[in-house]
């Protein structure tokens, strides 16, 4: 998510954790928001998953490990989730219904992709679009309306282009075990 309108010059060294719960505690004080301080491994998202019943993952990563995981996760335990990326000025973003669509290694292959060497150079906004967009998808798919399941959307924000990409279920892949 958008995560640049959280943090000001008078937070520097300040925890990130705290100081994003601050921020948004201040815009809406009726939610309740639990805040955790950690790594996502295969250990610790399924420790989180076991405190609370949870009906959406949104991935908000920065790396292809982090993503891949998420999916798998989100396909093991049946969690709706929506997945996004970004790149500069580009994003991809897709949501997955376990059972019944597409995940993202059915698009991604976990061997093909890149190794990590950091973090992808980040223009502020490009997060904050598709951090919406991933928002937005939450919503449709809760309300059962039309959403990115089984499609990939294709954001380029230097041309102002959408571009919708219907994907297949891969035979192969984790989701069709």
């Amino acid at each position: 998510m958008q995560r640049q309108i959280l943090y000001n010059e008078s937070q520097i060294g300040d925890d990130k954790v705290k100081s994003a719960k601050t921020v948004l505690t201040k815009l809406n004080s009726d939610v309740n928001i639990n805040t955790y301080k950690d790594y996502i491994d295969e250990g610790s998202i399924v420790k989180y998953l076991e405190e609370i019943d949870y009906d959406f993952i949104v991935d908000c990563s920065d790396n292809f490990k982090t993503k891949f995981l998420v999916n798998k996760i989100a396909v093991e335990h049946n969690i709706q989730c929506v997945i996004a990326g970004i790149k500069d000025f580009y994003g991809q973003i897709m949501t997955i219904k376990p059972r019944n669509s597409a995940c993202y290694q059915c698009v991604f292959s976990p061997i093909d992709t890149p190794p990590d060497e950091g973090p992808l150079p980040v223009i502020g906004v490009t997060p904050g679009i598709l951090g919406t967009l991933e928002a937005l998808e939450v919503l449709k798919t809760t309300l059962g309306l039309p959403n990115l399941e089984n499609k990939i959307l294709m954001v380029n924000l230097i041309d102002l282009r959408f571009n919708i990409i219907d994907i297949v279920r891969n035979e192969k892949c984790i989701c069709s075990q």
